[in-house]
């Protein structure tokens, strides 16, 4: 196996912000952000979020407005994308498509004038790492979508970074083919044992390869946190909707402290939460039908089949809700049901989005 020697860094986001030329508002804005050493920290957000031009922000190849990015202790924002020792790989893998896979890998190697003598070594023990071996002396056509992305991921490593930064790199890839890759990155980022931080808008990306993720919305970092955390645990409403598939239930309903009503249904529920108006977040698969009183009725509008399971759309008044059930399960539309859940399932929001305890 290829052992690389590094530095390893953490990387420090104080107060970024970045507005461009003519915008009316800040592709990011006030973030910050602390990735620690070898941490796998995923940037997860919707398209036109930030989360890119964040990681350009963090790779030099974009120039804050303001605020402060560190590398450790050293302050960045006046060094060179060069000079920053992190190697990036793009949604694109812009390999060269006249050089053999051979020539791709070392490429960053001869361009930088360093020492080359033992570069044909590095190349074999990278290809060896990616398991692309057999492929060394082939040309970017010849090669699957999958093949050649290991390519991109081989000359990134080849420069030895204190930080790998990544761009959307699996959203032209297939399927299958992604979680095939989400699996060997996730075994790549291990064995290097160096920061990688990982930008996608796939909630299955993120929750499966991240140690923490940080999401992000209209430029600015929202939660940042372990995915179960986040999953269970959103601190906005709009989380909640974002993450899960499907998203998780919102239902606008009075609290009293000691219950609320939900869809002109009222139930149980002691909450140290003051405000009268709130949002009620629950997840589809907390739900359950039960044959006995549950502590909400509805009836069935529609089913959706999933394979594994099932998803029932409920109504509940002016509410449709989702409930996630076994695959086995039959309901007929219109058929009347009783709902149960647990008080320790139940996220309160306010009208604006904020979770409130």
């Amino acid at each position: 196996m290829y052992n690389l020697v590094i530095n390893l860094t953490s990387v420090s986001l104080k107060n970024i912000s970045k507005r461009f030329k003519n915008a009316e508002s800040d592709a990011v804005s006030n973030v910050d952000l602390t990735i620690e050493n070898k941490e796998f920290l995923v940037i997860l957000g919707p398209s036109g979020s930030g989360k890119s031009s964040l990681l350009r922000l963090i790779a030099g190849l974009e120039e804050s407005t303001s605020g402060e990015i560190y590398f450790g202790n050293e302050l960045m924002n006046d060094v060179s994308p060069r000079e920053r020792d992190v190697s990036m790989v793009f949604q694109n893998f812009a390999l060269f498509p006249n050089m053999t896979v051979f020539e791709n890998i070392a490429f960053p190697i001869r361009a930088s004038g360093k020492d080359t003598t033992n570069l044909g070594d590095e190349v074999k023990r990278i290809a060896s790492l990616l398991q692309i071996e057999n492929l060394l002396k082939r040309k970017p056509g010849a090669l699957s979508g999958g093949e050649q992305q290991r390519v991109s991921l081989g000359r990134a490593i080849i420069k030895k970074p204190k930080i790998f930064l990544m761009d959307e790199p699996l959203s032209n890839l297939d399927a299958s083919l992604r979680a095939e890759l989400r699996a060997e990155i996730k075994k790549l980022h291990k064995k290097l044992g160096i920061t990688f931080i990982y930008v996608t808008h796939d909630q299955t990306e993120a929750m499966t390869m991240a140690d923490r993720i940080a999401l992000i919305k209209d430029g600015k970092i929202l939660q940042v946190d372990k995915p179960e955390k986040i999953y269970n645990s959103p601190n906005q409403s709009w989380i909640g909707s974002f993450l899960g598939s499907p998203p998780m239930n919102l239902i606008h309903s009075v609290n009293s402290g000691n219950s609320l009503i939900i869809a002109s249904q009222k139930i149980n529920f002691k909450s140290s939460v003051k405000s009268n108006k709130v949002v009620v977040g629950i997840r589809p698969e907390k739900i359950y039908i039960t044959s006995e009183k549950g502590r909400l009725t509805g009836s069935v509008l529609s089913t959706e089949y999933l394979g594994d399971s099932k998803i029932i759309n409920v109504k509940l008044d002016d509410y449709i809700i989702k409930v996630k059930v076994p695959n086995d399960s039959v309901f007929s539309n219109d058929h009347v049901i009783n709902l149960d859940f647990s008080d320790n399932d139940i996220r309160l929001f306010d009208i604006d989005g904020k979770h409130l305890g």
